[in-house]
């Protein structure tokens, strides 16, 4: 009797827990807005934009700011997919 007990008490938590995680999973793999996405992605080209200003100042090659930058675009444009050094923006760009 008490092992029946103890059985029907596990049953019971996990037929709790898979309804919990089962009915939020939906909440976590929420898409983005069309809007959303490309506020999203000016935010970014931004960050890239300030980026670029503060490599002017530190680097005299405008050169390798200017590549830096592309490829920070890039990254913003692509969603954060390909790669960049700056690509901390991509990150940064969903606050």
């Amino acid at each position: 009797m008490k092992q029946l007990r103890i059985f029907s008490l596990i049953s019971c938590f996990f037929m709790v827990l898979c309804f919990l995680i089962f009915s939020f999973s939906y909440v976590s793999g929420a898409e983005e807005t069309p809007e959303a996405r490309e506020a999203r992605i000016k935010n970014c080209i931004s960050c890239c934009t300030n980026k670029q200003l503060v490599c002017l100042n530190l680097n005299p090659d405008r050169r390798l700011c200017a590549a830096e930058n592309q490829n920070c675009v890039a990254t913003c444009n692509s969603e954060g997919v390909s790669p960049s050094a700056w690509s901390d923006c991509w990150s940064q760009s969903d606050k």
